[in-house]
């Protein structure tokens, strides 16, 4: 009985330290303190409808959407006084998303999600009209 008392004793202890310890993780993020699976999941619903994926592309894709808001997030948060290398890092996280659908996603499907978001495709800066 004095085994059990202490081992629930313990265990109450360690959920107690877990949860200050979470809670401090959310504190230093700004923002909602919710992960955001919730805006995965609307991202990859709404993608499922535009572009007729099946469910291993409804699968791999949810992943790949959890990655890119959550690193969507922590980019804006950790250059937010730097909008310059903020832009720059958000571009190339843009890159690497659309290398990862690339490998999830038809031809077909994947010409379909860029003509639905065509500002989400970078573009190259042109040197016409500057100095170099």
């Amino acid at each position: 009985m004095k085994a059990f008392f202490l081992a629930l004793s313990l265990f109450i202890g360690l959920g107690t330290a877990a949860q200050a310890q979470l809670k401090d993780h959310h504190s230093e993020r700004p923002g909602n303190s919710s992960p955001t699976a919730a805006q995965a999941d609307a991202l990859t619903r709404q993608m499922s409808q535009q572009l007729s994926l099946n469910e291993a592309q409804i699968i791999k894709l949810r992943t790949v959407n959890k990655i890119k808001l959550a690193r969507t997030d922590e980019i804006k948060w950790q250059f937010h006084e730097d909008p310059l290398e903020c832009k720059a890092k958000l571009i190339e996280l843009q890159s690497q998303y659309e290398n990862e659908c690339g490998r999830i996603l038809t031809p077909s499907q994947l010409s379909a999600l860029r003509d639905e978001h065509p500002e989400s495709v970078p573009t190259p800066p042109s040197s016409e009209g500057g100095l170099g």
